[in-house]
């Protein structure tokens, strides 16, 4: 029994190395190492927008449009699993310093009911704390060892800070104006918790010494659920003296260009 036992283990640790052998003798084609895992960080320059899906808002009351963007920036860690040659799970940690400018005016400016907002102007800035999940693809290693990549895919994103700047206006007669500077907007609902993004990136890859793997890519980040704000749960200084409004369908976009490392 003690014999059956040896020689079954010897043939079990002998198999993988009659594969080695295999592929020397050109019968056998080896597997591709699929355990390959690339860590890194980055920083990401990124230019943000607001854009409402519809020109008005949900109850027809506001005609809702962008008005300007916001430069912010995005770092964190990503990880590369690659699972083949040129195919990889591109995934990692980041926070997003993301905003934008919204413009509503009421659809008739000559016909304002009492203490109702006439115009809203919001410049919103906001951060995300995401997890991005992209499938990878690469080109094989070109001169100087240069390789091209695109990705996409999509990233969860959780809300952890929410401020805006705003001037609104009490669109009746004789009406007041209300403005706040970098005021914390208060309330689960007043924007987004959570925001789906699809997002596609195109880029390079350098390795430069040792393990160590330069990174840079162009990257357009399209949120498209749910809507990224909700003023009608905005708890600010005006809120107690105007009814509350709608800005429609609301959506956060941003391109980033990232910088980083592979170690």
């Amino acid at each position: 029994m003690k014999k059956s036992l040896l020689a079954l283990s010897l043939a079990l640790f002998t198999v993988p190395n009659l594969y080695a052998q295999e592929e020397v003798s050109g019968e056998r084609t080896p597997a591709v190492d699929q355990q390959k895992v690339r860590f890194g960080a980055f920083i990401a320059p990124n230019l943000s927008w607001m854009k409402p899906a519809n020109s008005k808002s949900n109850d027809g009351a506001y005609n809702v449009s962008n008005n300007g963007s916001k430069m912010g920036f995005t770092w964190g860690l990503m990880m590369d699993y690659w699972f083949a040659d040129n195919y990889a799970i591109a995934t990692g940690l980041q926070v997003n310093g993301t905003g934008g400018n919204i413009r509503a005016v009421f659809h008739d400016p000559n016909s304002v009911p009492p203490n109702t907002v006439g115009t809203a102007d919001f410049k919103y800035s906001l951060q995300y704390l995401e997890l991005p999940v992209n499938l990878k693809l690469k080109t094989a290693p070109l001169a100087q060892g240069i390789s091209f990549f695109g990705q996409a895919g999509v990233t969860l994103g959780a809300n952890i800070g929410k401020k805006a700047t705003y001037t609104v206006t009490d669109g009746s007669t004789g009406g007041a104006t209300f403005s706040g500077d970098k005021e914390k907007l208060s309330g689960t609902l007043s924007v987004a918790p959570v925001m789906l993004q699809m997002n596609l990136g195109i880029g390079a890859q350098y390795p430069f010494s040792g393990k160590l793997t330069a990174y840079v890519g162009l990257f357009y980040n399209n949120g498209f659920t749910p809507d990224a704000t909700n003023p009608a749960k905005y708890n600010l200084s005006y809120t107690n003296t105007l009814k509350s409004f709608s800005d429609g369908n609301v959506r956060l976009n941003n391109f980033a260009l990232r910088l980083g490392l592979f170690f």
